[in-house]
């Protein structure tokens, strides 16, 4: 990424970059995605109920599924294998409605993923600097748009396998329409091999006011950010000079009936309000003009997840909060797409602002533009009210949230042990869970299906009798174990969860099965199989009820978060690099049974008594 590039040259070949491989060149290539046998989904459902239950209960379990799988389990199995015969990714369509689309909560903070950059030591915190920053990030994220749009961001593969990259097709131009029972998702976005450009408009809201602009010109050149800071000054200058605006965004963040009531109430309104809402929606992304200033990453963080909403838009793909200390802060909606996409974009970026020293070394000239445009609604009391409604309710958001950073070792001190960084993480995790609550948790992580024709993610149910096993090895010392045989049984444990991973990755989990066999018992008119309503379901994170929700979202400095699935759970969301490891732990405030900062605490320890227990083992 260099000046030459800064002036609009084309893209080099890079970590990201691929001149070569177009983007989307294998999507239609992968096979379908698969579905595994009944018998061994309901093995990997009982592995995963036996830590988490009684004895008594799991001998009941136990039953019951054997009983499913003699008989209506079979049933719908075979009704489920003869209804996709045909179908290249039979789950994506349930899916989408039943994780995301059909769920009548808040995106934020409930369905929303947020992030910030770790770019302190170029970006310190510092008066006066956040327009100029934002126009560079933003013109580096307008390039990101360009390579998907030419179809020069790097195809991923995985051990040479090639996987899918639909999902990078939503990250911008995207929107999460909101309906009265189910929402639907509206993308303008096409690559050049579909035709001409889309909408090439980005959104920015300050003080509750609404504007837009073209980010790209009629040559499908990016504004530089000279052009782009103007533009964003002629915002920021107008907005001091006025009163604060409405706030409408605050409305797209109450639940979705009722959003979605309202923004059709906004319609009736005036015809103008139509055509402001499809400008909002079409847009590249957002940009978020921020007078807050907070002073760690972790209150960033904060108000990324949450935050004033007059200034935020909550249906939109991608959101970019520019604070006014020059701090940085990211939302998602989760949707469209899962956490890697907006990661390698912030990767892109974030190398780009690194590579220039946060400095913009190009041409300062600025053509002449057309000034931006305030989207001034029609508005009337029945909105206005639900408006200081809105803010009134999600102000009442109770979220916790920590970001750390561990900085003993990373992925170079595992490499010797051959242990896989992400399967090693988590057996951490559940004892440093276990040393704060005293028992195992049923435990989410994310494995991707990619690999398969429009795959996403299957679930790796990491709580498992070995990793109990080791857990208890180290805590209770009941057995007062020697270091040898703990070592044994960490190995044990490690190579399981990466065994487990592996298998997610190939769709033959339990999760996506079961979500498959019970939708096909809703069709089927049947009444809800025993299996899902026996306790143990929910407590071994059946139904979305996972005590920890987890997720490695790579091995760069970039990291994110999501919120807990459970009341009482945690959200764990984590990026292993080669000498540390950003975590960011996210609780409900009314939990009286979570802490964040002491789950990253007894993580700390956690992974330095590992540690110690194989250096001392090494040296027997």
């Amino acid at each position: 990424m260099s000046s030459k590039k800064e002036e609009s040259q084309p893209e080099k070949e890079n970590l990201h970059v691929s001149l070569k491989e177009r983007t989307f060149h294998n999507d239609n290539r992968l096979p379908n995605l698969p579905i595994p046998t009944l018998h061994q989904t309901l093995q990997k459902y009982l592995e995963s109920v036996q830590p988490v239950v009684s004895d008594e209960e799991y001998l009941k379990t136990k039953t019951s599924v054997a009983q499913f799988e003699q008989g209506l389990g079979r049933h719908l199995h075979c009704k489920l294998m003869e209804k996709t015969k045909h179908m290249r990714n039979w789950l994506e369509k349930w899916w989408e409605d039943v994780a995301y689309l059909s769920v009548r909560l808040p995106l934020v903070p409930c369905m929303s993923m947020a992030s910030t950059y770790h770019l302190h030591e170029i970006w310190p915190s510092l008066q006066g600097c956040q327009i100029d920053r934002a126009a560079l990030f933003m013109y580096f994220q307008i390039l990101f748009w360009k390579l998907l749009r030419t179809e020069q961001l790097k195809p991923h593969h995985s051990h040479d396998i090639p996987w899918s990259m639909h999902q990078w097709r939503r990250l911008f131009n995207t929107a999460r329409i909101p309906g009265e029972t189910k929402d639907s998702i509206h993308c303008k976005f096409t690559i050049e091999s579909e035709g001409p450009v889309g909408p090439v408009n980005i959104l920015v809201l300050c003080r509750g006011h609404i504007f837009t602009f073209d980010a790209v010109d009629h040559l499908e050149r990016p504004l530089s950010p000279p052009e782009l800071a103007q533009q964003l000054s002629l915002i920021k200058q107008w907005c001091e000079l006025h009163p604060e605006g409405p706030g409408l965004g605050a409305l797209t963040v109450a639940d979705r009936t009722t959003w979605a009531k309202n923004r059709q109430w906004l319609i009736n309104i005036h015809p103008d309000n139509e055509l402001y809402l499809q400008e909002i929606e079409d847009a590249i992304s957002v940009l978020v003009i921020d007078e807050n200033e907070p002073q760690t990453e972790t209150e960033a963080l904060l108000e990324s997840l949450t935050g004033n909403c007059f200034n935020r838009w909550a249906d939109k793909s991608v959101t970019n909060i520019f604070f006014n200390n020059g701090r940085l802060g990211f939302s998602a909606d989760h949707t469209p797409f899962d956490g890697l996409v907006t990661m390698v974009m912030s990767h892109y970026i974030h190398l780009a602002i690194v590579e220039c020293g946060g400095i913009w070394k190009g041409k300062k000239t600025v053509k002449t533009l057309k000034a931006p445009k305030r989207l001034e609604f029609h508005l009337n009391k029945h909105i206005n009210r639900a408006i200081k409604q809105a803010h009134e309710e999600f102000q009442a958001a109770d979220v916790f949230c920590h970001h750390g950073i561990f900085t003993l070792y990373g992925k170079d001190f595992l490499r010797p042990h051959n242990f896989h960084p992400q399967a090693f993480f988590q057996i951490a995790l559940h004892l440093a869970y276990y040393r704060l609550h005293g028992h195992p948790p049923s435990t989410y992580v994310t494995a991707s299906t990619r690999q398969f024709y429009h795959g996403r993610t299957e679930t790796c149910r990491s709580c498992v009798p070995e990793v109990v096993e080791f857990v208890k090895s180290v805590e209770e010392k009941a057995e007062d174990k020697p270091p040898r045989e703990q070592i044994k049984l960490l190995r044990r444990a490690v190579e399981k969860v990466d065994k487990l991973m592996k298998e997610a990755s190939e769709n033959h989990g339990c999760d996506r099965h079961l979500l498959g066999l019970y939708m096909i018992s809703l069709e089927e008119g049947f009444q809800t199989p025993d299996i899902f309503t026996d306790l143990s379901w929910t407590k071994s994170g059946g139904g979305g009820n996972f005590i920890l929700s987890t997720s490695c979202v790579g091995y760069t400095p970039v990291c994110g978060c999501v919120m807990p699935m459970h009341e009482d759970g945690y959200g764990v969301f984590y990026s292993i690099e080669n000498h540390r490891m950003t975590v960011i732990t996210t609780t409900f405030k009314h939990s009286g049974k979570t802490d964040p900062i002491k789950l990253f605490y007894s993580l700390e320890n956690s992974l330095d008594d590992i540690q110690r227990l194989m250096t001392k083992t090494a040296k027997l």
